[in-house]
């Protein structure tokens, strides 16, 4: 099982307790994807919540021309699938490991069962995501203005 205190510093966890930590730790699972693996291409199937331990992801999308656009990069601590764990459909953004990368992994099944045994575990997480996707919407609102206003200018 994974030692639970390795889970304090990640953000999703921030705020439980020794005891909740425990029960997350004995349902996450370990994955590794060497450097130059696509973990998931755009469209595919929800694969659950995944959490950088080490490593760095590019995330895509493919733009009207066919190529590939790069949205981000993630790094250690980061976290990817949250829209797919929260509403189950399938990825919007294909994503590929740019190093040797590690994740701990959250399935849809698991975060189902906190919602249903461990309610505050569930707040947290979500809470956390909701927090993350508001900073990622703000980021893009104040660029889509930069870009506005530029154009008035």
């Amino acid at each position: 099982m994974l030692n639970p205190n390795a889970l304090k510093p990640i953000s999703l966890f921030k705020g439980l307790s020794d005891t909740d930590l425990k029960k997350v730790a004995a349902v996450l699972t370990e994955k590794f994807y060497p450097k130059g693996t696509v973990i998931w291409e755009e469209d595919s199937v929800e694969q659950g919540l995944q959490i950088i331990q080490y490593g760095k992801v590019r995330v895509t999308k493919h733009g009207k021309d066919g190529k590939r656009q790069i949205l981000t990069m993630l790094r250690e601590g980061k976290f990817f699938g949250e829209l797919s764990l929260l509403d189950g459909r399938n990825h919007s953004a294909a994503l590929e490991a740019v190093d040797d990368t590690k994740v701990l992994v959250l399935s849809r099944a698991d975060m189902a069962g906190f919602l249903q045994k461990d309610p505050q575990i569930a707040f947290n997480v979500v809470s956390a995501i909701a927090i993350d996707i508001c900073n990622l919407l703000r980021q893009m609102n104040e660029r889509f203005m930069g870009m506005v206003n530029y154009i008035w200018e």
